[in-house]
């Protein structure tokens, strides 16, 4: 069989999950790609790997971001094109589509960047049972009758021993206007789809103002420096309403 010149066969059971890890993670260097596909059990080789982005890169279903992230190797971001293969395959979200107007912009890199770190460390430790993106979250919330109250960075599933303890999970890195934080006041206020909301931040001066804005709310809020949770993860000591002294993540969870 002869295929059309720079056409590319697409390997649905290898070329998809790359390219949906990409679209869930919005933003994603090359080498959290590999981690994070190795992880998953869809890659081993770094040569493999090299291979199959370079294809895809051809065929633009996915597009290098324009710009120096402290990354040491580039970023990925999915393309209209990927998109639209993905969806071909069934992987559909409301939220992000082959039609949307805008995708993803580059001013949210280091966000999702630092998003990919944290899922990482958990990953890396054996710690993570599952976690469902901003994007998920926010197409669930859409379809659902029972949705979250936010569109959380993250839902995560961790291990604690052989029992599953969820979280949802923000991360802020600069400080927003007041009348943000009233918006997410009411949203925290009205949860009641999951029972602790951990956020990390990325400093003590963020960590500090957020516990101020939202310390008063009646529900399990959990706030930490985002560089200390990648290092101590389930260990870490995070502040609540309740007490500033801290206690452990996990003791939290359970």
């Amino acid at each position: 069989m002869r295929y059309a010149k720079n056409s590319v066969a697409v390997q649905a059971e290898r070329d998809i999950p790359l390219l949906l890890q990409v679209r869930n993670s919005k933003f994603v260097s090359h080498t959290q790609l590999f981690e994070l596909m190795k992880l998953g059990g869809w890659e081993i080789s770094r040569d493999s790997f090299n291979w199959r982005v370079r294809r895809l890169l051809r065929a633009r279903f996915l597009s290098v971001c324009d710009g120096s992230f402290g990354e040491g190797t580039v970023v990925y971001r999915i393309s209209r094109e990927g998109i639209a293969l993905l969806e071909y395959h069934g992987q559909f979200t409301t939220v992000m589509h082959s039609k949307t107007e805008h995708l993803p912009h580059i001013s949210q890199v280091f966000h999702f960047l630092e998003l990919n770190r944290i899922q990482l460390a958990l990953a890396t430790q054996s710690l993570l049972a599952n976690w469902q993106s901003e994007i998920e979250v926010a197409s669930f919330n859409t379809i659902t009758g029972t949705p979250y109250q936010k569109d959380y960075d993250a839902i995560v599933d961790v291990w604690i021993g052989d029992r599953k303890a969820r979280f949802a999970l923000e991360y802020e890195h600069s400080l927003k206007n007041y009348r943000q934080y009233d918006r997410i006041k009411d949203a925290l206020q009205a949860e009641q789809q999951v029972g602790c909301i951990l956020y990390l931040t990325s400093g003590m001066e963020v960590l500090l103002h957020l516990v101020q804005e939202l310390g008063a709310i009646p529900r399990m809020l959990a706030f930490a420096d985002a560089t200390s949770f990648k290092r101590t993860l389930l260990a870490t000591k995070v502040i609540t309403p309740r007490n500033l002294q801290g206690t452990e993540l996990r003791e939290l969870l359970q």
